[in-house]
Parts: C-alpha cells; structure tokens; sequence
C-alpha cells in the first residue's frame, strides 16, 4: 500500500506553501514509499507495518535549535529514535508487503552516532550472504550496503568511509538499485557503485530489522546513536529526488567536496618517529588522512603479505589494506624502503575488495598483454571479495602504474590467494590456491587461460607458497618447499603436476605473531636464494596512525639433519647495513640468579650470542619488558616453548620499538613475537643453575627512516 500525502502532511509537518516553493518536496518523495518510519511512534506514516522495540531504543525524542530546522527541511520530523543498544522488528509487514519483489529498490536512512563510534547493523532484511535481499551495515571505519540478486551468489556491496564523510555529523544515506547498478549516496554525494542485475531475492523469512541483524534468528545489534527517518521502496529513486532529501544545493556541493575530493596530504613531521612505529620493520603509512588507530580497509592498515617479486634491481614489496587494495612498497636493499601509492583498488564487480595473490614477471609477454617487447608485463593475481571471481592486474612500466584487465575475472573457482609461478620443465605457468580446505593447482601457457591439473594438496589454507631450494646449498638438489597461511612447511618434490610432500607440516617460525607469508625468489646474482616475510599478525600500536606490521626479511636454507629435511631462517645478511659499533662483552659464566646488565643505549638492537646452558637451567635476556627464555633445548618469547633438535648453542635476536624475533642455532627455530614495551632495560639471567656465555655483542641498529621523511 502506498502512503497518502495527507498522512504525510501531518508526520512530516511541512505545509502546502512550502511544497510550493521547490517542484519536489520530501513528501513528493516519499508518497510513493512502501514504508516511511519517521520514529514518533511505533507505525508507519501510513498507520501500516508497525515496529516493535527490543532492548534499549526509545521512539519520540525531539530534536531542537538547529538539529530540527535540519530534520524538518530533509524529510524528517523533528522527532528521533535513540537507540542505545537495542533495535526495532518491522517483521515482514503488513500482508507480507516487506517483502519486495522485481529489479529495483531503494533504501533511505538519516542518522547520525554522536560518538563516533560505528560498527553495528543499521536497516537490514539479511538471512547470511547468500540469502539476504539487503543490509545497510557499519563497521569500525564505514557504511556499507548489501544487496542480494536471485541469479548471483554472495552479496553485491558498496561503502562509504566514515572518516571522510564525518563519523558524529547526521547523514542522509540513500542506496538505489535499478536493475543494473547499485550505488550508495551519502548527503546527495555518489560515495560508491557496483555493477549487478536481475531480480531481487525471494523467500527471504528474515525480519526487517532497524538497528540489527538476523541470520535463522540469530540476531545481531548493539548500535549506539540516533535515527531520523528509515524508508524503502520498490522503484529507484531519481537523483533529484536523492538530492532533496539530502540537504539544498549548497550543501550538497560543499558535501561533494569533501567526500569526492582526494587530496595527498604533507606527511607530518613525525612521520616514522611516532613512539611505538616499528625502524626497520615495514609499516604502513597514511596519505589522505590523519587519524589514530586506523582499523581493517583503513590507511595505515596492513595484513597479508602479497606479490614479493626482484625486478631489475628493485624488490617490490605488496600488502593488503584488508581487500581495501595492494599497498606497495619499493627497496633496493631489502632494507630500506619507500611506500608508493597504492598499486591498485577494490572491485565492486566481484564484490567489494582485491584479496591476496601474487605477481609474476611476462618476460616472454606470454600474455601478450604488451604491445612493446621492451616493456613486459608484470602482472598481479587475486581474488575478488566473492571468493569465486579470479582476476589480474597489469603493469606495462615495472609496477608504477597498473591497469585492471577488461576481461576479468579470468575464470571462476572457489576460493583465494593464487600464488603463480614459472615451471621450467614443463614449459608452462602454474598456479596454486586456496579452496576448501585444500590447494588446488592449475596450469597455464598464457596466464589468461588456465585449467585445473587432477591433483590437490589437503589441509591446506590461505596464502600458499611454493618454490625451490637447494638441499645444503647445493644447486643440483633442488627441492621443493610448500608454505601454508599459517607458516607451516612441508618438504618434497613437484613434477608439475603433482606435489608429493617427503616430510609432514612443520613450522616455519613458532611465535605467537606470524601468518601469510611469501618470498622472494630468482634474485640477480643469487641463485638458489630465498628470502622469507610474514605479516606479524594482532600486534597492538595504541593511539599510532599505523597498525599491524611485517617481519623482517629472513633467509630460508634447506638442510639434511637427523630427523629428516629442514628449513632454516635467520636474519638476511643485509641488516648489516644497519649496524652501528658493536658492544663486545667478554665471555663469562653467570650463576644462578646472576645478571648481566648489557647496558646499550638506544630501542633498537641486533644481539648476537653463543651460550652454553645446561638442563635445569633457563638464560633470560630481559629486552625492555618483555623476556626471551631459553633453556639447553628450548626457546620462547611471549609464547609456547619452542623445542629445537639438539642443544641450543647460539641465540640471535632482533629488537625493534614493537617486536622481538629470535633464531637459534642458527635459524634451526625461530620465534616472531610482537610487544609493548614497558622498560628501558636490556640485560641477561640465569635461574635454576649457572650458564655460560661464549660470546656476546649488543649491536644497536640504525633506522630505516630518513629524519621522518622519504
């Protein structure tokens, strides 16, 4: 049922003469409505599908001065719903006249969180991914809306971030569909679009909840802040009609401004000095923000590893801003690097996001993606944010610009993170990725064109990589190592088709903040080297306006031992580059309850030491709060202990402001753990007997930033 504009009249409270004045008014607007809910009460503008309030929400607060005047001339009633946790159930409405049907939708909310604080459900008939019709939601650092078509799985997803549109300021958030495209505005801005057809879903018997979600009943809430108006309808609105119940034109215009405008701002004067950035771990930076505590998809953000790849003297270093898109980062040194611009964005085709992959270098342009021999491409794999789209990204100038392939996706398969590399002996491209649980692997001649080999490789998750190394540094033994998103390796051989592991799952690195790594390979004038990083995963950085970090760059060497083949990682060689002048303590032998301070001004330090400890006894080097125990056999930091083969002669640990990464025997085990630190003291202990200590340097580490600045 339609609303009358009489009913209307009087909920909204503009008059005749002010209809008059412009040739479209709210009330224009929302006649055609299939529900308007302007939270004076419990119904409808049309005394139809009543709400019900659950929790803590209270209908009928009153706004004044100029809260009201605002609500008044865009579509509100003055009168506002607060909701402090709770939510309101509109079921499916009267006579089940909720549940629209056809190619078209539009959704329109004004609220605001006078917090700030976002993250909670806002208007949804939701029901999981797969089966929602719609959900306006907010995370931590956007709004976002969900629509569900009948012929496509998953959701199609648009947002707004909450930085640039302002988190405590009231918004008009409109979210049309019209059978071939959805799009979000924010305050008559165009914030987001993506590209989706076909009818909406049906038999949805989720409720229409404002301030919550439902999945089989199960529901979620919790949002704190204010709500104006909720309405819906079965057409799509037209931009005009968008814009009047956003604001007049000026503010529109200022808003468009603001929203649309990307300006790179002056890195501040502290940009890589704040108190807890890591030195010579790589970070993330902001570019058009500044803000602390910056979460998932927001700038200042890292997680996976993506992409490693040496290229004409340069390492390209990839990261995801949690699908938001690829950080990139650039190194002549593996040492010291310089942040870019991001390397490529988010596609709403194929659901909002460019998840993890890898990049390969077309020396033969066997993609035939150049026009110019000279300028091959390098491209980039991922998934898109559905976990079925495969796609690729390009680059004709060695990765400072790059072009999202026209034809995308490539192909369809469930689920992420191809990681794609060069098999000599066949002749071919193979890619191996992430799905169900499992590794599946493909071969390609062209990288466009790809099919699944038989094989696939069980218990096997997220972010793979797989590569050769050489069995005691021996170039003709060459082995194959397979590592899994959570670090774990397995040892064997591949015939191109088929991975037949010859050792079980070990770890790479046994710290409590290690995950998604990848390597680096087929480096200039080192055959056979590998170098190793990982993303330190849930390290915590309060008030910074960076958050998460990578491990330093380690070396990864194979080797035969006792109990069977074995990978080794430590420190690669290039940290030398920051050394400053060693502190040399004499060989000694601390007794029981002895310390040794090793009194080294300065946060950033590479200690190197030889030590003797016998069973029973435990040598404790006391890094700033936080302890590195090590016994005859083990070793931990802010962990399990981690068991090594045989005794533990040499101990080799990296301190930065935020982390602590440990080898032993060298790279036999290692340990990547993250801190705060609580101290300034630096110093060594023995407790339950005497140790002895061959040999030790203290050696403080130079930054790799330049005075703040690049």
């Amino acid at each position: 049922m339609k609303i009358s504009a009489l009913v209307l009249s009087l909920a909204i409270g503009i008059g005749t003469a002010a209809r008059s004045a412009e040739p479209i008014q709210p009330i224009d607007v929302f006649q055609s409505a299939v529900a308007v809910w302007q939270m004076g009460g419990t119904k409808d503008a049309a005394g139809k599908n009543e709400l019900k309030p659950v929790g803590a929400v209270t209908l009928g607060d009153r706004l004044t001065g100029k809260d009201r005047a605002d609500s008044l001339a865009t579509g509100g009633d003055g009168v506002v719903a607060e909701f402090d946790g709770g939510y309101l159930d509109a079921g499916q409405g009267t006579d089940g006249m909720l549940n629209l049907t056809g190619s078209a939708l539009t959704v329109a909310i004004r609220l605001r969180n006078p917090s700030g604080v976002w993250g909670q459900p806002l208007f949804s008939k939701h029901g999981g991914h797969d089966h929602l019709v719609y959900n306006l939601f907010s995370l931590a650092n956007e709004i976002g809306f969900e629509l569900g078509t009948r012929d496509k799985p998953g959701m199609t997803q648009v947002v707004a971030p909450t930085a640039k549109i302002g988190p405590k300021d009231w918004h008009t958030v409109i979210c049309r569909y019209d059978g071939a495209s959805l799009q979000m505005f924010v305050d008559g801005v165009l914030m987001d679009e993506a590209d989706v057809a076909g009818p909406l879903r049906t038999g949805n018997t989720e409720p229409v909840l404002i301030g919550a979600e439902s999945n089989g009943g199960a529901i979620k809430s919790g949002w704190k802040g204010q709500i104006d108006y909720v309405a819906l309808w079965d057409r799509a609105l037209s931009v005009p009609e968008i814009e009047r119940l956003s604001g007049t034109p000026a503010q529109i215009a200022r808003h468009r401004l603001q929203y649309k405008e990307t300006r790179l701002l002056a890195p501040p004067a502290d940009l890589y000095q704040e108190k807890y950035r890591p030195q010579f771990h790589f970070t993330a930076r902001q570019w058009t923000v500044r803000q602390l505590n910056p979460g998932q998809r927001e700038e200042g953000w890292l997680n996976d590893v993506n992409g490693l790849i040496y290229l004409n003297g340069q390492y390209h270093l990839f990261a995801q801003r949690w699908a938001k898109c690829w950080i990139h980062a650039v190194s002549k040194d593996l040492i010291h690097w310089t942040e870019v611009q991001p390397a490529f964005w988010d596609d709403h085709r194929f659901g909002t996001g460019v998840q993890s992959g890898g990049c390969v270098y077309d020396r033969e342009n066997t993609s035939g993606l150049s026009s110019d021999k000279k300028h091959p491409p390098l491209i980039a794999f991922w998934s898109g944010f559905d976990n079925i789209s495969q796609c690729i990204s390009y680059s004709l100038d060695e990765g400072k610009t790059w072009t999202k392939y026209a034809k995308n996706p490539i192909f369809l398969h469930r689920e992420r993170d191809p990681k794609v590399f060069w098999y000599a002996p066949g002749n071919k491209w193979v890619m191996v990725m992430s799905g169900d649980g499992r590794y599946y692997l493909l071969e390609s001649t062209n990288l466009l064109d790809w099919k699944e080999l038989p094989a696939s490789i069980p218990d096997s998750f997220e972010c793979p990589d797989l590569f050769q190394l050489p069995l005691d540094g021996d170039l003709n033994r060459m082995k194959w190592v397979l590592v899994r998103g959570n670090g774990f390796y397995s040892v064997g051989g591949f015939d191109g088709t088929t991975f037949s592991p010859e050792t079980g799952q070990l770890p790479c690195d046994q710290g409590p903040n290690f995950y998604a790594t990848q390597s680096w390979g087929d480096i200039t004038g080192a055959p056979g080297r590998r170098v190793q990083i990982a993303w330190m995963r849930d390290g915590k950085y309060p008030d910074m306006p960076f958050n998460q970090q990578m491990t330093f760059p380690c070396d990864m060497t194979l080797h035969s031992t006792a109990d069977g083949l074995r990978v080794y990682r430590k420190p690669a060689p290039e940290i030398a580059k920051l050394h400053g002048k060693p502190r040399v303590f004499e060989a000694s032998t601390l007794a029981a309850g002895a310390t040794l301070p090793l009194n080294v001004p300065g946060d950033l330090f590479h200690i190197v030491a030889q030590v003797e400890i016998p069973a029973g006894t435990t040598l404790t080097f006391h890094v700033r709060g936080a302890a590195v125990n090590v016994t005859d056999r083990t070793v931990a930091c802010k962990s399990t202990p981690a068991q090594a083969a045989g005794a533990i002669k040499t101990v080799e640990i990296l301190v930065d402001r935020t982390s602590i990464e440990t080898f032993v025997n060298e790279g036999e085990v290692s340990v990547s753990a993250c801190f705060l630190p609580s101290d300034d003291r630096l110093s060594v202990e023995s407790a339950g007997g005497p140790a002895t200590i061959r040999s030790l340097e203290v050696i403080p580490l130079r930054s790799i930033w330049k005075s703040g600045r690049k």
